[in-house]
């Protein structure tokens, strides 16, 4: 019986120690494949592409106006004429092919202007899918990471409460042997329906930590505590502010998007003079073949070759005002440039000055939690030779998790002003990231 039992023993372990064997290790998913699975299924950047193969068809057919166009007409039907007195009626089926091909010779840059303005929308589309990708890889970065503080904070919260209820039940068995007194643990109950307050808020603040994380990555995180931090390319920063603006001036898409409106405002002013208060010069081939048409049983042929001017002019002479019209959009569409530039390089200065006090701040809280780490070390132990009060360590113990969360948020900051400049200067692609 004892020999089956020890069998029946060694077979259930064989069987676990096999599943923990052959089962994979559920890890959740590194922050460089969730951003470039990101980047190639999220919507807003399907909509984006779609926008760019649609402007391309658009640059493609603006050349339209430049090629040769064919016409072809044919028309049968049945015909009666009631003649004058002495000349006989006619009734037949006239049949008719006219076919005529036509070419613009010139139109004083009105196409060459539509051509332009199409194919500066193609670069509009394409610096509009730049801006959604890197916009959403930094959304993607700060999701990530603010799941990482927010798990991190209430991991000390955590602690916080743990520790405290532990306090404020020694101090309660002192209280029952006669050598504490009931004032303190009345007082590290206080303590402990704050901490547990702040821990029920750090709670709620992972729990939309991970709200976003789901939006963004259309999944749950998985286990929290497996998400990695990236690497941080602080090599890829600029030395100084005026390179970082300079970087931007040059690379940022939305303010490249400005640029390019304004651009296609431009040739939209010189279409619009074209085709207001110009001419329009075309050649026409023209052919004809006709049977038993106007009245005329018989068949004729007809060969037609012209070059034709066309010019027209509204009485009102409205074209000023149309004229008029697309010049003060362009100059609307310059004065948001300008502004849009203003506000790009007003970003930078914040953002750059956002990361030189958080990396000050970093090592002034860091600082700050390792003096209370070791202050709350040492009240403890003077609290068991009942040389400090419990107030003094409840105190500590609540100075510590507010030093320790500040610390994490700041570090993570500094991460994430490091992507954010990347951001504005236009450099942050998926690519950037290096997983540790």
């Amino acid at each position: 019986m004892a020999q089956k039992f020890i069998s029946f023993i060694s077979l259930t372990i064989f069987v676990v120690v096999g599943t923990l064997v052959i089962t994979p290790t559920v890890r959740a998913e590194s922050l460089l494949n969730s951003i470039q699975t990101l980047v190639k299924n999220q919507k807003q950047i399907k909509a984006a592409q779609a926008d760019l193969e649609a402007a391309k068809e658009r640059a493609e057919a603006a050349w339209g106006d430049w090629y040769p166009e064919l016409s072809v007409t044919a028309n049968w039907g049945r015909e009666k004429q009631n003649k004058a007195t002495g000349t006989d009626d006619v009734e037949e089926h006239p049949r008719e092919i006219d076919v005529s091909i036509s070419q613009k010779l010139w139109d004083f840059g009105s196409t060459n202007a539509a051509i332009q303005s199409a194919n500066l929308s193609v670069d509009r589309a394409r610096v509009n899918l730049s801006s959604t990708r890197q916009a959403l890889v930094l959304q993607g970065i700060e999701a990530h990471l603010n799941l990482i503080r927010a798990k991190k904070i209430l991991g000390f919260a955590d602690g916080s409460v743990a520790n405290i209820k532990r306090q404020a039940e020694l101090e309660d068995a002192r209280v029952q042997r006669g050598s504490g007194f009931t004032t303190d643990v009345l007082q590290a109950k206080t303590q402990l329906a704050g901490a547990e307050a702040r821990r029920n808020n750090f709670a709620a603040s992972l729990r939309s930590s991970i709200n976003a994380y789901r939006r963004f990555f259309s999944k749950a995180p998985g286990k929290i505590d497996e998400l990695e931090d990236p690497e941080v390319p602080f090599e890829l920063l600029p030395n100084s502010l005026d390179e970082v603006i300079a970087i931007m001036q040059q690379k940022n898409p939305g303010l490249k998007a400005s640029k390019l409106d304004a651009d296609i405002l431009h040739q939209t002013v010189i279409q619009t003079r074209a085709d207001e208060f110009f001419p329009s010069l075309d050649a026409t081939a023209e052919t004809k073949r006709k049977e038993d048409v106007g009245g005329t049983i018989a068949k004729s042929n007809e060969q037609l070759f012209k070059i034709e001017l066309t010019y027209s002019l509204n009485l009102g002479l409205t074209e000023r005002n149309t004229l008029r019209a697309a010049k003060l959009d362009l100059s609307a569409s310059n004065e948001r440039y300008i502004d849009a530039h203003d506000s790009f390089e007003q970003q930078a200065r914040d953002l750059w000055s956002n990361f030189e006090r958080d990396k000050l701040n970093a090592k002034f809280l860091r600082n700050q939690a390792n003096i209370a780490a070791e202050f709350l070390e040492l009240a403890r132990r003077e609290l068991q030779l009942g040389n400090r009060s419990l107030i003094d360590v409840l105190a500590g113990e609540t100075a510590l998790i507010n030093a320790n969360s500040d610390a994490a948020a700041t570090e993570t900051d500094i991460k994430l002003d490091v992507f954010r400049i990347l951001n504005i200067m236009g450099s942050l692609e998926a690519d950037t990231l290096k997983q540790k």
